[in-house]
């Protein structure tokens, strides 16, 4: 289940960062980003891909690099793909991705219990 938590918010930092740009935002949402709302992305996505990066090593150990690293090469493809091809889908995407992080986290919190 960390596994999940961590690709997710591979993948939540990756769209954070696309996002973040002019370009992609307003593709997006029709409209161009203020510096705040930029800013707090960028925020987010580096927070995001250290929180991963600390799951995985923490999980898997050595491995866990390797692991990471894997999940960014994936997490960039798919972001990628949703920008270029169907970028029409990115909000549902992204709520998505958003419901599917809170349920692995909450199932590992409650797993630890």
């Amino acid at each position: 289940m960390i596994d999940l938590l961590s690709f997710s918010l591979c993948l939540l930092a990756f769209n954070g960062f696309a996002l973040a740009k002019p370009a992609h935002f307003k593709t997006v949402f029709k409209t161009r980003p203020s510096e705040q709302q930029s800013n707090l992305l960028l925020i987010v996505a580096w927070i995001s891909i250290l929180l991963s990066l600390v799951f995985c090593v923490v999980a898997q150990q050595g491995y866990g690099a390797l692991l990471f690293c894997g999940f960014m090469s994936l997490s960039v493809l798919i972001i990628m793909l949703f920008y270029n091809f169907i970028d029409s889908l990115v909000k549902p995407f992204s709520i998505l991705n958003m419901l599917l992080i809170g349920a692995s986290g909450l199932l590992l919190v409650i797993n630890a219990l």
